[in-house]
This record gives C-alpha cells, structure tokens and sequence, in this order.
C-alpha cells in the first residue's frame, strides 16, 4: 500500500491536470481502504447517518470485505441505511451482490425493496428473474415499477405475459416500461 501511495503523491506534481486528479481520487480510495476497518465498526455501531456515511464511504471501493460490510448494511434497523447500502451496492459492479440485493426484495420497507431494485437493474441478470416476477404484485405502485424496469432489464421472454399485461392494466409509466421490453426481449 505504501508504494502505491507514494507513486499516487507523486502523481500530484504531474504536469497533465487530469493525471493529477486521477491521482488525486485514487489516493482519496487509498485513504478510505487505509480506514476501512473503522468505516466497517461505524456500519455495525454508529448513529444512523453516521451509518449512512459510512456506507457511502465504501461506493468507491472493491472487495470481498466491501461487499460483506454491505450485506451488513442491509440487514440494519433502519430502513435509511438500508436503502443507502441497496444503493450503494449497486455501484460495486460485482455480481456477488445479487444474491444480497435479491434477499433485501423481501424486507419490509417499500424504499428499501426499491432501492435494492434500483441498484439490481444495473446488472442485467436474468437468473435472478423468479425473484423479481412477485414483485409485480406489490401493493406499491413504486416497487412495481422499479420491479418492471428490472425484469424488462434482463430482456427474459419469460416475463411477456407479464409485460402484455401492464400495457393493458399499468399506469402510464408501468405501460411505458412494459411497452419497451415488449421491443427488446429476446425472441
């Protein structure tokens, strides 16, 4: 870790303004890894935005401890923090995500399930489409939406019925949705 910081503080003198604030944000990821330890303690035992920060803190790293210190966040008392871990689990890029993002479809906060949602259509995944499919359900117009937009996200021809059915039944936006995915799911 020391060299990388040191090649990053050298970086800083670069004449290339860009490569300065490439080095710039990367040795502020280098800092926040560096207190990664105590950003995890806060997730676990802080205030709630405190939480929150915290959580925030780990959007721009990687790493299997990253994606556990999530996990955490979104099994906290308080729906905030884990909407704010749904959300930010969903810039990691890493598909070990999904099964977490998955579980938090069951948690009983309507912000909570969308969020996760939200963070979920980002990855485009078609395995995980029997979980989104009882969504369409939901008493929460939002969550059916935001459960629209990932199954039409994945493009699954197992979800036309469903589709066909929101063209015919949704509200506007619901028929919006449906209406595209009818236009981009696989044959």
């Amino acid at each position: 870790m020391d060299k990388r910081k040191e090649i990053l503080l050298k970086a800083l003198q670069d004449p290339d303004v860009e490569l300065r604030k490439i080095a710039a944000d990367s040795l502020e990821k280098l800092q926040v890894r560096d207190r990664l330890d105590a950003i995890i303690n806060k997730i676990g035992s802080g205030e709630m935005l405190e939480k929150i920060r915290a959580v925030y803190a780990l959007a721009d790293i990687k790493g299997e401890k990253v994606i556990a210190a999530g996990a955490k966040a979104l099994k906290d008392p308080s729906e905030d923090v884990r909407a704010a871990a749904a959300r930010v689990m969903g810039s990691f890029g890493d598909i070990r995500v999904l099964p977490h993002l998955v579980e938090a479809f069951k948690d009983a906060s309507s912000m909570v399930v969308r969020s996760a949602l939200d963070a979920f259509v980002k990855y485009n995944d078609s395995r995980y489409i029997e979980h989104l499919m009882p969504l369409l359900k939901n008493p929460d117009a939002g969550v059916v939406e935001k459960a629209l937009e990932a199954v039409a996200s994945t493009g699954d021809k197992r979800a036309e019925e469903a589709m066909i059915y929101f063209t015919v039944k949704g509200n506007p936006k619901m028929k919006a949705i449906a209406l595209r995915a009818l236009g981009e799911m696989d044959r």
